[in-house]
């Protein structure tokens, strides 16, 4: 078993019964590639492609409905989270812990 296969699985294991703490759920799964801060400057963001979730021009191409089913079903090397949270918590992901960055300024806030 490879290293990204090793690291993917441990990425889509549940963190527990339930997530509803969004943001330790980003930083506790998604920051590794996305960045703390949402910049896809992540410990494995540019070996896995992490993206910039910060960079305005390419959130104001992106329909929330899209985002969303990414985050549940995975895209790329991003494994999907549709047992972790629900479409619901997703989009609160989106809407409040993944705020659109204003001219790149890193927008995810830091876990407490």
């Amino acid at each position: 078993m490879g290293l990204r296969f090793s690291m993917l699985l441990l990425l889509a294991a549940p963190l527990s019964a339930e997530v509803r703490d969004l943001k330790g759920f980003f930083q506790a799964r998604c920051a590794v590639c996305h960045g703390a801060d949402g910049s896809g400057r992540g410990p494995n963001g540019a070996r896995l492609g992490g993206r910039n979730l910060t960079d305005a021009r390419w959130l104001a191409k992106q329909q929330e409905a899209g985002l969303a089913a990414s985050i549940l079903k995975g895209r790329g090397a991003m494994p999907g989270f549709r047992r972790q949270i629900s479409e619901a918590e997703a989009r609160r992901l989106l809407t409040e812990v993944i705020p659109k960055g204003a001219k790149g300024k890193a927008a995810i806030p830091e876990a407490r």
